[in-house]
């Protein structure tokens, strides 16, 4: 009778996991912080969109124009540089215990940039991953490319936007 009891007790733990798992997941899409809504500009620095941009000098190191326009339903739209945001969308990064331990950002903006950042610079569709904290009255963060499961994101831009 005992081993019954453990079962049951496991597959009441993983309903319950299961569950709650699909209300996070199926939830509707919020911004976490209503301070983030609006838009967001600045010039900001364009390091290339892969090491080899930079080394080869294809592109040099530069300042372009940013700008995110942040709704009240998390979609994040606008250009970094001469490549538009598509599909994007701001997301809550971490917790309270995450902030104690000063672990990842507040926000991330994940998706894609469609185009090329500057002339020279590899046009396309790159998927991005944007982590990023509010402090005072600024964004302040990086935006990474993300080439694939088996290789690390590259950062290509220092993220600094005021209202």
């Amino acid at each position: 009778m005992k081993a019954n009891s453990h079962v049951t007790r496991l597959i009441a733990a993983l309903a319950l996991l299961l569950s709650v798992s699909i209300s996070w997941a199926g939830g509707s899409i919020a911004v976490p912080d209503q301070r983030l809504v609006g838009q967001w500009q600045g010039q900001n620095q364009f390091f290339g969109m892969s090491r080899k941009e930079i080394t080869g000098k294809m592109v040099a190191i530069q300042n372009v124009g940013v700008v995110l326009n942040i709704s009240a339903d998390a979609r994040v739209t606008g250009h970094v540089g001469g490549a538009e945001l598509s599909g994007c969308v701001v997301e809550a990064n971490r917790g309270w215990f995450g902030r104690l331990l000063h672990l990842k950002t507040d926000f991330i903006i994940r998706r894609k940039v469609v185009g090329a950042v500057t002339s020279g610079s590899e046009g396309g569709i790159h998927l991005i991953n944007a982590p990023f904290n509010v402090k005072g009255t600024q964004i302040v963060g990086s935006i990474f490319v993300m080439r694939g499961p088996f290789t690390c994101p590259y950062p290509f831009l220092e993220l600094r936007l005021s209202r």
